[in-house]
């Protein structure tokens, strides 16, 4: 969904990103707006991609829809020596639950808990197995507000860098604001976490594609999961680049012995160089902009498939590129002569051991063995004694450790191998545009050019509806977005971020034409009803926002979004009842969300409680992110209550 867009008055920043759009997009308006079909039966569903697990060319058997997963504990009995290694490894500790989570983090004031951010105090709980995060806060007039409380019962992160943590609540993940930063050992801040929203975020299957083992998202939904959340096993294991094992497993039960290569289970080895690169890329090139494939699911990748066909990736040129980004290691490392030098034939695995983590005091030897496979015949120039006193560490020198540009309390390793690296290379600050906003180079599988365009003008007017530094590629985004549904009528995804364009745009009708055709497309995408109810609410089609957000309350009833949408929609119809009663339930959830404090406020004067009013727009204001922000919402709550 792209940035709040809501009846409150414009600030002078949002105004200033309006006219950005509007002078860089200007041929957006000589664009006709598609129409998006009347009736959802009307259009036939576009088909989509065959199941690649059914029909893609490799001799390995367990890349097929049928084969189950059987976790790590069924490998351990075969494989005990590898399971004890990689049980260590930070990928085999990804994620679990917190009852069980090996304990790095630490409770007292030393380590910053409880912590101060934003006019909020947050602050950790302990108490045996259970974790609780509390986000309190107080007016000015120092009265104490109800808290945020947050039981969070799973830990993601190994800990070696740091651990976040996640709520379930009626089968929606939340992730908390709170954070344990491992390089510091104190608490702060989650990640670009947006505490105006209220300091409640959805965690996505997208994000716990990559941190955990698996899970199994309900169709459609935003960050709803079927429970167990973990089926299996909560951290990556052996499966996720060996592919299922339960024929390997089955077959090694049974005494029955492959005689060669075993083709029950993948070994990357056994991999073309681009599939077996392919098996590190799922998780490890996230570029600026990740788009899932119309009609695949990368939940149905395997290990021996080719990720191109379940993801694209897109990223910016080189010159652009910020190599201090965490989770940039696919993008540094191509930037390196050693992978120029090597034809595309260097990859993770020729430096890192998957299965084990060398231990600290092994780990400038293990290293230094590795670079020395390709550079012993041309070895360090440095001299004897510089060399001894970095410890003969090549990595040291070549592949130092930085702060991360966006992560805190994070560093990263640069992987370029550059000869002499130092000083702060980094670029600065440009807006995205249609030029700086590239495929990530598509390997020998990738899905014809038609479909990686779709996913460009997805991933473009995903980024221009949702970042004011981005507008110049609404005019373009909208073109090739109008181009795809026109191509592919069901495209629901497509239609959904035409919406938000058109709607970034100023184009309100359009908006909620594109938004209808989405839900039309996938009337049970989360997404697609929220993008319909937020542009119906701008303007005005109340019928349609409210069937929307019915809709999406009784989806997910742990979503404040939702409420205050409709909420939003219940004060436009004047029907202040049902918008408090909106606003209250919002207010059980999250208690410290300005925006909830407002609506309900403009209710209360309309419900006849004037007192109330004036109080609940106190602790707005006292809530609100800026004062910017409190001075123009304040004045549309004076507005609303003459």
């Amino acid at each position: 969904m792209p940035a709040f867009r809501s009846f409150f008055p414009i600030t002078i920043l949002g105004a200033v990103a309006v006219l950005i759009g509007v002078l860089g997009g200007l041929w957006y308006w000589f664009v006709p707006a598609a129409d998006p079909p009347g009736d959802p039966q009307a259009v036939a569903p576009d088909p989509p991609p065959p199941d690649l697990r059914d029909i893609f060319p490799t001799p390995f058997l367990n890349v097929r829809p049928g084969v189950r997963y059987v976790g790590d504990a069924a490998c351990a009995a075969c494989h005990p020596a590898v399971a004890q290694t990689y049980r260590a490894h930070p990928m085999g500790r990804s994620a679990e639950t917190v009852g069980r989570a090996a304990p790095v983090e630490r409770y007292d004031a030393a380590a910053k808990n409880p912590f101060t951010a934003n006019g909020f105090e947050f602050r950790v709980e302990k108490d045996g197995d259970r974790v609780t995060h509390r986000m309190s806060a107080r007016t000015v007039d120092g009265v104490v507000l109800p808290n945020y409380v947050l039981p969070v019962g799973v830990a993601i992160g190994s800990g070696t860098r740091g651990r976040t943590y996640v709520g379930v609540q009626a089968g929606a993940a939340w992730q908390s604001p709170v954070s344990w930063f491992a390089k510091d050992a104190r608490w702060d801040l989650s990640p670009t976490h947006e505490l105006e929203s209220g300091g409640r975020r959805p965690i996505t299957p997208g994000c716990l594609f990559c941190h955990t083992h698996r899970v199994d998202p309900v169709p459609g939904a935003t960050n709803r999961f079927r429970e167990p959340l973990f089926p299996v096993q909560a951290p990556i294991g052996c499966e996720r680049c060996h592919g299922p094992g339960e024929l390997h497993v089955s077959d090694r039960l049974a005494g029955r012995d492959p005689g060669g290569v075993d083709h029950t289970i993948v070994n990357p080895k056994h991999l073309p160089a681009d599939l077996r690169t392919d098996v590190c890329r799922q998780c490890h090139l996230q570029g600026v902009s990740r788009v899932f494939r119309r009609g695949r699911d990368p939940f149905d990748y395997r290990p021996g498939l080719p990720w191109d066909q379940y993801v694209t990736t897109f990223v910016r040129p080189r010159e652009e590129t910020d190599y201090r980004k965490s989770v940039g290691q696919f993008e540094q490392v191509e930037a390196s002569r050693c992978f120029a030098g090597s034809g595309g034939a260097l990859g993770c695995t020729s430096c890192h051991d998957p299965h084990a983590k060398p231990q600290p005091d092994a780990a400038v030897a293990f290293y230094r063995g590795r670079c020395l496979t390709c550079h012993e015949s041309r070895g360090c120039t440095a001299s004897g004694e510089d060399r001894r006193a970095r410890n003969d560490n090549c990595i040291a020198c070549h592949m130092p450790k930085a702060d991360s540009s966006n992560i805190a309390h994070t560093a990263v390793t640069d992987h370029r191998v550059r000869r002499r690296p130092g000083g702060d290379d980094r670029p600065g600050p440009r807006p995205l545009s249609a030029t700086s906003l590239v495929e990530y180079p598509p390997g020998p599988h990738a899905p014809p050019k038609a479909e990686r365009d779709r996913d460009w003008a997805v991933a473009a007017g995903t980024k221009a509806s949702s970042n004011p530094a981005a507008r110049t590629l609404l005019g373009p985004a909208t073109g090739a977005l109008t181009g795809v549904v026109t191509r592919w009528p069901s495209d629901w995804e497509a239609w959904a971020t035409l919406a938000a364009v058109r709607g970034a745009a100023g184009d309100g009708p359009a908006a909620v034409k594109a938004a209808t055709a989405a839900a039309a497309a996938a009337p049970d995408s989360e997404q697609a009803l929220g993008q319909l109810a937020f542009e119906a609410v701008q303007v005005d089609d109340l019928t349609a926002a409210l069937g929307a957000g019915d809709r999406l309350v009784g989806m997910s009833p742990t979503a404040v979004s939702h409420r205050l949408c409709r909420a939003e929609a219940y004060i436009r119809r004047q029907d202040w009842a049902a918008a408090k009663a909106d606003a209250e339930a919002a207010l059980t959830v999250q208690p410290l969300y300005w925006k909830a404090h407002l609506l309900l406020a403009v209710c209360r004067h309309k419900t006849g409680d004037p007192t109330g009013a004036r109080s609940e727009a106190g602790v707005a204001a006292d809530l609100m992110p800026s004062d910017a922000a409190r001075a123009a919402y304040l004045r549309w709550y004076r507005n609303m209550t003459r």
